[in-house]
Parts: structure tokens; sequence; C-alpha cells
């Protein structure tokens, strides 16, 4: 039988996690659906051996080193087989147990390139920045101003075709993962989803949040340091501004989150 669903989970400093998160595919993921588990462990200093005992589907590969979130995961990729691959946080558990509505959708909608889930905080509060519009200077400029109209589809209950998707619990086809090279390496943490979004949306394919399939994230446990965290996501915003919009609006970039503070 064909796989028709394939799970890529990248471990950093998420140990703790990752059987709750196991756990959670095997209880709401239906038996209908063939999928198959590949865990990239990313953490040298992190052992998570011993999980293929628990959970037969599971296949674990020893990273020789940290390369950032989509340089893992396009090293699951490469091993997978599924129609869809699904790439999912350590920190994540799967809440809803209708999957198959996404295969569905995937199934009816040739051009649905990717598909992004409701992220659900611990505290039951849906999670923001799950889902939004195209990231330029002026979504950013009203984002510093509180005027951002993502939120929109954070909260809505409706499918919409949106920007991006976090990749926190992202779809995508199988065909169209490879068509489009993977996720780019450069981005070590931050912003690759956004441009994987953008670049899919430049083939003409579609980018959906479906909020009907949800999530609870547990959210940053693989970062300790606030400070770090924040640093990186610099670094990955600015690489993605020279990517898209060139050296003038990234140099723009730099006064706007200057003045932002």
């Amino acid at each position: 039988m064909r796989t028709n669903l394939s799970i890529i989970i990248v471990n950093y400093q998420s140990r703790m996690y990752l059987e709750k998160c196991l756990a959670s595919i095997y209880a709401k993921i239906s038996s209908r659906v063939s999928f198959e588990i590949i865990i990239i462990n990313n953490d040298l200093q992190e052992d998570v051996v011993g999980l293929e005992a628990i959970f037969p589907e599971v296949r674990i590969i020893q990273n020789s080193r940290n390369n950032g979130f989509g340089g893992a995961n396009n090293l699951g990729a490469k091993e997978m087989k599924g129609e869809i691959l699904f790439f999912l946080n350590p920190d994540a558990e799967i809440v809803s147990d209708n999957i198959s509505l996404i295969l569905k959708q995937f199934r009816d909608n040739p051009i649905l390139g990717v598909l992004g889930s409701r992220l659900i905080a611990p505290n039951g509060k849906v999670q923001k920045w799950s889902a939004g519009s195209d990231v330029n200077l002026w979504s950013i400029l009203k984002n510093n101003l509180k005027l951002s109209w993502d939120k929109k589809y954070w909260y809505s209950q409706k499918t919409s075709e949106v920007s991006w998707v976090a990749g926190t619990a992202l779809f995508i086809r199988q065909e169209l993962f490879f068509q489009l090279g993977g996720f780019d390496e450069r981005f070590f943490l931050y912003f690759e989803d956004v441009d994987f979004c953008k670049r899919a949306r430049n083939l003409g394919k579609k980018v959906v949040y479906f909020p009907q399939f949800s999530i609870l994230h547990h959210g940053g446990k693989s970062f300790s340091l606030k400070e770090s965290q924040k640093k990186s996501y610099y670094q990955s915003q600015d690489y993605y501004f020279r990517k898209h919009f060139g050296f003038f609006q990234s140099k723009l970039l730099k006064i706007l989150r200057f003045f932002s503070f």
C-alpha cells in the first residue's frame, strides 16, 4: 500500500516533548491513513534512541551537526515516500482526528500546494502568527503600529487562502517540495516557511490556512535564551528581504527596525 502521509520531525532540545508528540500521531491519525515518521535529531547532546521500540513507524536519523530547521527537514524529506509531506515540530501535539479532511483538500484541489493548521497555545488560546499575508516593509510597519490584519486568519473558522503558513505544522505535496528544491538552507531558523510559501505561490500554487485541523504547540522550546532567539529571527528576516526585495529594501528594513524599539 502506498504511503499517504510522511511525517518529518526535527528534534533540537525537545526530547521531553517528543513522546507526547508521537503519541498524539498514533492517537489522532486514522488507521485508514498509511503513514511513516522520521525524526532528524539535530541535537548532538540529546539522545533519542529507543523511540523506535515504542513507536514502530519511527525511523531516526542522527545528524552529524545542527544544520538548522530547513536543512534537517530537507534531509528527512529525501527518505520519505508519502504523497503528502507533513512537517511537524517536536513540541507540538495533534489535537484533531480529521487528518482525512486534509488529504481530501489536496485530492480535490490540484493547485493547492501548501496547507497549514490552527495552532493552539497551552492556555487554550489561538496562537498568533500561524498564517499571514505577504511579508514586506508595509506589513512590518503595520505590525509595529498594531494594525496588522493577519489576526483575521488566526481566529477564523473558515479555510482561507493566505500568503504563508507556519512551519510548525505544514503540509505539502511531495512533488512540489522537490520541485521547489526543498527549504532554503541559508535560513538557519525562522522565515524558511515564509520563503517556502512565497516560492510555491510564484509557481502558481495556493497556500491555504485550514483551521479545522488543530495542533497544540508549546512553542519556543528549542531556545533557552531570548536574546539568541531574537538574533536568529533578525538574521533570517534580513536574508529574506535581501533575497526577495534586494539590497535597498533590506537597508530600509534595518532603519524601520531601529525606530520600532
